[in-house]
């Protein structure tokens, strides 16, 4: 029912053949006799092509990528090829996850938001019950309906509009929990990744001018990237979690289609993470160091292998915290350590979703 050129890798992605691949038994004979059934004379009378596919486990991949991967595979390309009418309906039974994939001809009528509904209203609620055909029988259902019927659309967007309806005083209540809840997070991790960061242009600069050992200065790093590492789930994570909650799709369609497309366009890998890590945390503050090491009068570069500069030591890496001018610190008093802690084609177009 499915050809593998090669071995399934992350990589490597099936190539269909039937509009049904039960790969994950999860359907009855039977049962995907049905639905090839419904969904072959589907294609035969319109053109367009629905396609389900159950696998065991993703492995290392995101639903999104394997799904977005699978559609775009030379030799399957769901969907003619200038109408672009391919949806695929992604089953991961392992990973308890599923999604539905849609062509970018399709994505004006099956938008992200229709698909998100039918996951929640048909397909979560039946696959929890392992009821997986019924799931998967009234998704594909509903999604023709929706293609064949304008006037079923409106309707749909009614009901998606009225789930979505929040009072005005919910939204003052939310509004103020976000300001609130989530100021304070970013508020407190910005202030422990600006500390972090003024500590490793402290540390740079005593290292160039030999007020820092050679052989301390591993030592000092190291806690210097500890203190930022620590400090970025506080900036990062309510950034995200206020952007999703505020467009109500948590987990769901648009940031997974965010995630996807950022994925999907190759600037998100390992090697873009470490230049970008070494440009944060050796490149720029070096820069930085060495052009602000001067103020009122040259100071050469030189280092020291085993002498370091207690005053300096004390002034930037003890009691006072960063000093920039003047003693500062995170604590309320004087005092405290400043190492606190640290054929057709898809764009990615449809919706995600777990049992």
């Amino acid at each position: 029912m499915v050809c593998f050129s090669r071995a399934n890798t992350q990589e490597d992605y099936p190539v269909l053949n039937k509009t049904v691949t039960d790969n994950a038994h999860l359907f009855s004979q039977v049962e995907i006799d049905d639905l090839d059934q419904k969904l072959t004379a589907y294609e035969s009378k319109t053109t367009h092509q629905i396609v389900v596919l159950t696998i065991n486990s993703l492995g290392n991949n995101t639903i999104e990528n394997y799904a977005y991967k699978t559609f775009n595979l030379e030799g399957n390309r769901f969907g003619q090829k200038e109408a672009d009418n391919g949806i695929l309906i992604l089953v991961a039974k392992n990973d308890r996850e599923f999604r539905i994939e849609v062509g970018d001809g399709l994505t004006p009528i099956i938008t992200d938001a229709f698909a998100s509904r039918i996951n929640r209203t048909n397909i979560t609620p039946a696959f929890k019950e392992e009821d997986y055909f019924k799931g998967i029988d009234e998704a594909t259902s509903e999604i023709i309906k929706l293609i064949d019927s304008p006037e079923y659309r409106d309707e749909f967007d009614k009901l998606i509009e009225e789930e979505s309806n929040v009072p005005l005083w919910g939204k003052i209540l939310f509004g103020l929990f976000l300001v609130a809840f989530l100021g304070t997070f970013i508020f407190f991790g910005g202030r422990i990744l600006i500390q972090g960061f003024k500590q490793l242009i402290n540390l740079y600069k005593g290292l160039i001018t030999g007020k820092i050992s050679i052989l301390m200065f591993p030592l000092l790093l190291l806690l210097s990237l500890f203190t930022i590492a620590f400090s970025l789930p506080f900036v990062i994570m309510p950034i995200f979690f206020a952007v999703a909650m505020i467009t109500q799709i948590y987990d769901e369609e648009g940031l997974n289609r965010l995630f996807s497309l950022v994925e999907n366009s190759g600037y998100l890998n390992i090697t873009n993470a470490i230049l970008f890590a070494i440009g944060i945390c050796f490149i720029i503050p070096l820069a930085i160091a060495y052009s602000t090491r001067s103020k009122k009068r040259y100071v050469p570069i030189k280092f020291s292998l085993f002498k370091s500069d207690k005053s300096y030591m004390s002034k930037n890496f003890s009691s006072g915290g960063i000093n920039s001018g003047s003693s500062s610190s995170f604590s309320s008093g004087s005092s405290g350590s400043s190492f606190s802690g640290g054929g057709g084609s898809s764009s990615g177009g449809g919706s995600s979703g777990s049992w």
